[in-house]
């Protein structure tokens, strides 16, 4: 047993030293780094050394020390993103991260989970601005309040109360000289069921806030948009942004699988909720608005690129 913590936290240190080597070594000037070694790659090795670290998470197979090599990983994350200010490393190599940037180059989404033994999640994220001129490079940390939230669906959301969730597409939508940014996201919520969230996005001078009513479907006028469903499926929601409309217009539209429960006795409660077969409905995006549209003509599958890495069998 002694053993075997000693080498869970010596192979984590080890990771931990390899990142902040490569951290120092991408700070010295470019002559000081000149060498007849053969040329070792910082960017490359920090990445790798950081993903090594993500990767000794899930590994662990007890919940303190899960969390434990989480704060490591996240402290080491941090320092390399508070060394990239301009957000010109993708990280591309940290497969169980979602990095996401605003294709104006404006900001990035950072996103990661950790999976408990008991079937819950643990969330966490960062929202980060590059250094500008005017500004330097602000980095805002995302706090999961989830099991806090009684209803996600009516509030808008600063960083300090998130709805944590993995995301893996951020939308841009530009209408009147305003930009409109919508997160798609996955949720494992519970052992009994998974979650699919539609979280609108802006960042304003005090940090990020999650949530707009910008939603019309019937009376409704939720903050975001929540799919719940029986953690023995999976549920398509996607993004097109030249989706086919009559006389060959294209428009922007949110597709996803509408859901049902397996019986009507169940209806309400969610953990029996599955996917009926090629039914679709949709959100177009009009004039600053996303519109719900039922019963949409499309046959979406999910994008392998965009299923988390390690996640819990059905998605």
């Amino acid at each position: 047993m002694l053993f075997h913590l000693f080498g869970r936290h010596l192979r984590s240190l080890l990771s931990l030293g390899l990142v902040f080597s490569a951290l120092c070594f991408m700070a010295r000037p470019a002559s000081s780094q000149k060498s007849t070694t053969p040329e070792i790659n910082p960017s490359r090795a920090l990445e790798d050394s950081l993903h090594a670290m993500a990767m000794q998470i899930i590994e662990i197979q007890d919940d303190p020390g899960r969390l434990e090599q989480n704060a490591l990983f996240q402290y080491a994350l941090e320092q390399a993103l508070r060394k990239d200010s301009t957000l010109a490393n993708p990280f591309t190599s940290v497969r169980t991260v979602s990095f996401l940037e605003d294709p104006r180059g404006r900001f990035r989404i950072i996103t990661w989970y950790v999976p408990l033994l008991n079937g819950s999640y643990r969330y966490f994220g960062y929202i980060q601005t590059p250094a500008t001129k005017k500004h330097a490079s602000r980095l805002f940390e995302l706090d999961d309040q989830t099991a806090s939230l009684t209803q996600a669906s009516s509030q808008s959301l600063g960083r300090d109360e998130w709805y944590g969730a993995w995301y893996y597409e951020l939308i841009h939508q530009r209408h009147r000289r305003k930009d409109y940014y919508t997160l798609l996201g996955w949720k494992g919520d519970n052992p009994a069921s998974r979650k699919r969230v539609i979280e609108p996005f802006r960042l304003t001078d005090d940090g990020p806030v999650f949530g707009a009513q910008v939603f019309e479907s019937g009376d409704r006028k939720p903050f975001r948009i929540i799919f719940e469903y029986s953690a023995r499926v999976s549920m398509t929601l996607n993004y097109d942004p030249e989706f086919p409309q009559a006389k060959r217009k294209k428009i922007p539209m949110i597709v996803f699988d509408r859901l049902e429960p397996t019986h009507e006795t169940f209806r309400g409660s969610f953990q029996y909720y599955v996917p009926e077969v090629n039914v679709l409905d949709g959100f177009r995006f009009d004039d600053g608005r996303w519109i719900f549209v039922p019963d949409v003509d499309a046959r979406v599958t999910i994008d392998p690129a965009l299923v988390p890495l390690n996640p819990p069998q059905n998605p």
